[in-house]
């Protein structure tokens, strides 16, 4: 992967000088990523999310907000907490009216709306990836049917995680919240890069930190066909594939105004990357590339909204001394979570967010989880992705028989 590199060839994020350390905020559907992340980069933090998980509240006060009342409640909830920064994570993109509230109380660290617009708009976004140079699978006008021909994906307008998303039967009729995408065969997979479109020279503007596998849909996670559940990484694309994945993105992100950290998911097939939909704030897979790779890239993205952050630096090729994998583990039954199990480990101690943790985004105990939702997040190392995979899939196999046991 394209990173920071010292004579070692490890991967390096300099450390913030301790008189500009700051405590910033985390809101969205899960706070704890990104809050973990911001610790590795030497940030405090505070969080409003839906779950407030005890590895989340261990080291970060948070306020709950309520299913029944998200996001609307987020920028009140957040006025509760001192005056500081703010970012926000998953599933916000989807609404910018509460992007610009929370621009109007604090000092934003991530997309504006007026952005979000742009990026999460597939009758604008494809367009100009296309325009830039990424190969695009098809879309159909919201006004028009489902092609009788071919497959095709039925995808919510705004959506997050994969909610929502099957395949379209044929001719199938419009709906004014959905549109057909066509459907590629191929591995899922997504790049992160972080953008700076104030950057002197072109070229400066845009960095990719990493590649990943994606988890998606995955029946031993008891997963919803095309529900994001996991990322393994980093994964190395052939080299030239990699270097024109940047490049292409550098082209799109600059007339975008895409700033800090962004993602980019897409599907790979016989070295062809064809995007699929793009995420333009701190996503999931950045913990697995700062696990694996040591380092935090947050520094770096709160550089892009406060100062020069210089990406230029970030051209050097890395290499990494193990595959991380997180998968997140959703209830095939109805689950009560127990008082104890092999995550006691993950909340004992002190907190080293530069650990690899066994498990993450754990529950409270007694907190009843419904068949389908999220239970907790695990995580395994390996020296390939395929041992990363399986690793995963024998913890997954092993909450099966607990989660089985703690019912009967």
């Amino acid at each position: 992967m394209f990173g920071l590199k010292d004579n070692k060839g490890t991967a390096q994020t300099p450390d913030p000088p301790i008189q500009t350390r700051r405590v910033v905020g985390v809101v969205g559907a899960s706070a704890r990523a990104a809050v973990h992340s911001l610790a590795r980069a030497g940030f405090s933090a505070w969080a409003v999310d839906q779950f407030a998980d005890r590895d989340l509240t261990r080291v970060a006060p948070c306020a709950l907000c309520p299913s029944s009342s998200y996001p609307d409640a987020i920028p009140q909830l957040a006025t509760q907490f001192p005056p500081g920064p703010v970012l926000y994570t998953g599933g916000l993109e989807n609404h910018p009216h509460i992007v610009d509230q929370l621009a109007s109380q604090r000092e934003l660290w991530g997309n504006q709306s007026e952005v979000l617009e742009r990026v999460r708009d597939p009758f604008t976004l494809f367009p100009a990836l296309a325009e830039a140079g990424f190969a695009t699978p098809r879309i159909i006008s919201a006004h028009e049917s489902a092609p009788d021909t071919g497959r095709w994906l039925r995808k919510p307008l705004r959506s997050a995680g994969g909610c929502g998303i099957r395949f379209a039967q044929a001719g199938e009729a419009p709906s004014p919240h959905h549109y057909f995408q066509e459907f590629v065969e191929g591995t899922p997979m997504s790049a992160q890069f972080v953008s700076d479109p104030s950057a002197v020279n072109n070229w400066e503007s845009t960095a990719i930190n990493g590649v990943t596998m994606q988890l998606i849909g995955e029946p031993w996670l008891h997963a919803k066909p095309f529900a994001y559940c996991g990322n393994i990484g980093p994964i190395e694309l052939p080299r030239l594939v990699q270097a024109n994945v940047w490049w292409t993105a550098i082209l799109f992100a600059q007339p975008a105004k895409l700033r800090g950290l962004w993602g980019l998911d897409f599907i790979f097939n016989e070295e062809t990357v064809y995007p699929v939909e793009l995420n333009p704030r701190y996503t999931a897979a950045v913990e697995v590339l700062e696990l694996s790779l040591r380092c935090s890239f947050l520094w770096t993205h709160h550089r892009c909204f406060t100062g020069s952050c210089a990406l230029g630096k970030y051209k050097t090729w890395q290499r990494w001394d193990s595959t991380v994998g997180k998968a997140i583990y959703f209830a095939p039954h109805r689950i009560t979570f127990p008082r104890s199990g092999p995550w006691d480990a993950d909340l004992a101690g002190e907190f080293d967010p530069k650990h690899v943790p066994q498990f993450a985004d754990i529950p409270e105990p007694g907190s009843v989880i419904e068949p389908g939702w999220p239970v907790l997040s695990f995580f395994a190392t390996g020296s390939t992705p395929e041992e990363c995979r399986d690793r995963l899939q024998s913890r997954a196999a092993e909450l099966d028989r607990l989660f089985e046991e703690s019912t009967t």
